[in-house]
């Protein structure tokens, strides 16, 4: 795709709009793809970096603006940092009739839901009866619009679109971490996207540079699923750090440990672990190792840890050596150490709080204060910090969380003349904070989260990779079918997201959570017995080798094979195929209240295979398919299958 002889931006400068605004325009060529300057003569510049994915017909751009002069520019205000025009074929214009249209006859977009703790996390359904149409369809003249809420990129709305004709389409991505706005117009023989951050209006001071939104854009031919299968391979090749040199190959396998465990409990649990090799990869501790609260907190729901956030020192009286021998003990076993962090949200009377007023920003009534990232001694303080500590304990997997919604304070710290500036440099200072972290430490791999996956976009992909994709998950005891739900949504999106598998011993729950990165929590709270069960251990130990071998098969192309559906009386089966090595996997779930004992179902993927052989993974019987159609038998009521399958 080349845009490059359009501007691909717009914006009105003082007013005035970009195509009536006189600059200097030149365009520099590199092995990426293109730059293109655009020079105004009151020192205002405005840069478009462009980057080609060749295999992939895919396209992405970041805007940058810098005032190379001493003084404040004017005001840049309604700014699409993607601005343009997409060919789809033809639509006549509508015309009203006693039939609803045909969904093959429209174009339709695909716009999921955000993270809110609920079971249709990353759901679209376009198709759902809106009056005499789908909610989906786009007919010419008709326009829609989509932000997040909040300030976090997938909070209420994810910035991930699939438009869609005939065997034509696009994925779109939007590039920016806080409060995005997304627009598409259906036009005859197009349609019009323009994507950006949200209500802008702003000078820019002198010397001061800042950076802007980002899009992908990647078309396709065929399906829906065909195109979704396609951006799972650019965001996998592309826009993740796992397989890049120094870092892992695949998700983690983790094992949860609460932050508030004191020393002596967290070591006996690691000695079960090594005991009877339990194959973790990662020792995930969570909140409350930090502050220096002295109420007992066993678990996340007993203790005052949640006052101390903010305050990064290892808590004394719960790990006398500041988790020296957790992180010697843990290293010493082979195993990698995540640990979690929340620096953006502190709570008013911490330490760093009264030391440093000025690091915050503020909003009535709220204990919580927000890390202003946009502030450089705010910023410096909070890289040391954790560096610091990184460096110290050896951290391998840095958990970055973010529990508040911040746009509310960005808002009221803004000028007038300056609208949406504290959010555009806080989120520069967030990318910057990561990439240094990213840079320091060659090793270190960082987990997104915002309240679950409140804030995961193409700009945070590339950067780190969201572990705990839901807080639907943190009750010990949530419903194995909404894990199932988001097995059917979140992947069609993510080639790479987490969950955890609750706290209970039970084969049906642990498949539903299968998911290219997994967390387990049996022994994460100190309120629960953890080693003194040999069966338990080692069906823990069954589960999480049955998982390593179905991991890789994740990351493979995706394909639901039942319709989405929350109900208790339904079947769940979903699919993964790795075309380059004829093989792949199928888990398939029958609820709780579902009459059916067996279904018919048509894979996908497995294109040219003459003969499918299947291996059930609890029987280890086999047997053979001629074509596409498998038929799967569960004669018990909430129980599980899963299958593995070669082809040739």
């Amino acid at each position: 795709m080349d845009f490059s002889d359009r501007e691909m931006i717009d914006f009105n400068y003082d007013g005035i709009p970009l195509g009536s605004l006189d600059f200097e325009r030149s365009v520099r060529k590199n092995p990426e793809g293109e730059v293109i300057f655009r020079r105004f003569k009151d020192g205002l510049s405005v840069t478009t970096q462009i980057r080609q994915f060749d295999e992939f017909g895919a396209v992405e751009w970041r805007n940058t603006v810098e005032n190379t002069s001493d003084k404040a520019s004017g005001i840049i205000s309604d700014l699409w940092d993607c601005a343009v025009s997409l060919p789809l074929p033809h639509d006549d214009d509508r015309k009203f009739t006693a039939y609803i249209p045909r969904e093959e006859d429209c174009a339709i977009i695909y716009s999921p839901n955000g993270s809110e703790w609920s079971d249709k996390e990353f759901y679209d359904d376009p198709f759902t009866t809106c009056a005499d149409h789908s909610a989906g369809m786009l007919f010419p003249g008709w326009k829609k619009r989509y932000t997040p809420a909040g300030g976090r990129s997938s909070q209420g709305k994810a910035p991930f679109f699939n438009i869609h004709k005939g065997d034509t389409g696009y994925v779109i991505a939007v590039g920016w971490s806080g409060q995005w706005a997304f627009e598409c117009e259906r036009a005859n023989d197009f349609i019009n996207i323009k994507s950006g951050i949200d209500n802008l209006s702003f000078s820019v001071y002198g010397g001061e540079k800042l950076n802007l939104s980002s899009v992908v854009i990647m078309p396709y031919s065929g399906s829906f699923i065909d195109g979704q299968n396609k951006w799972r391979r650019l965001v996998t090749k592309h826009f993740s750090l796992i397989g890049t040199p120094g870092r892992p190959d695949h998700g983690p396998l983790c094992a949860g440990i609460w932050g508030g465990m004191p020393t002596k409990d967290v070591l006996e649990r690691l000695d079960v672990i090594d005991k009877h090799a339990l194959p973790f990869e990662y020792i995930w501790m969570d909140a409350g190792w930090y502050g220096n609260g002295t109420s007992p907190s066993p678990d996340e729901f007993e203790g005052d840890w949640g006052q101390h956030t903010g305050d990064w020192q290892v808590n004394m009286h719960y790990h006398p050596d500041g988790l020296m021998e957790v992180s010697r003990k843990i290293h010493g076993s082979g195993r990698g150490f995540l640990l979690w962090f929340e620096p953006e949200r502190v709570i008013d009377g911490t330490p760093v709080t009264k030391a440093h007023p000025e690091y915050f920003l503020r909003k009535d009534g709220s204990k919580n204060l927000l890390l202003d990232l946009g502030n450089d001694n705010a910023w410096n303080y909070c890289f040391e910090t954790i560096s610091g500590i990184i460096d110290r304990l050896k951290i391998d997997f840095y958990r970055h969380d973010f529990n508040m919604e911040p746009l509310a304070y960005w808002d009221l710290n803004d000028a007038p003349d300056r609208k949406g500036i504290s959010q555009i440099r806080h989120i520069n200072g967030l990318y910057r904070l990561w990439d240094r972290l990213l840079e320091r430490f060659p090793h270190l791999m960082i987990d997104n989260c915002a309240s679950g996956g409140r804030r995961i976009d193409i700009r945070m992909l590339r950067r780190s990779v969201p572990l705990w994709r839901s807080d639907a998950m943190c009750p010990a005891d949530f419903k194995p079918e909404t894990a199932q739900c988001h097995s059917l949504t979140f992947p069609v999106w993510l080639p790479y997201s987490g969950t955890g598998a609750g706290r209970a011993y039970d084969t049906y729950r642990a498949r539903s959570c299968y998911s290219s990165c997994l967390t387990v929590n049996y022994a994460f709270s100190q309120r629960d017995a953890f080693g003194d069960n040999p069966a338990k251990l080692d069906w823990i130990k069954h589960m999480c080798g049955e998982f390593l071998r179905v991991r890789p098969y994740l990351e493979g192309d995706f394909y639901p094979l039942t319709e989405f559906s929350a109900c208790d009386d339904a079947w769940t089966v979903l699919q993964y195929d790795c075309p380059e090595k004829h093989e792949g996997v199928i888990l398939a779930f029958r609820r709780e209240k579902s009459g059916f004992d067996r279904g018919l179902f048509t894979l996908g993927g497995c294109k040219g295979a003459a003969k499918i052989v299947f291996t059930d993974a609890d029987t280890q019987e086999t047997f053979s398919v001629q074509s596409r159609e498998i038929k799967i038998e569960l004669p018990e009521k909430r129980s599980s299958k899963l299958l593995f399958y070669r082809y040739s």
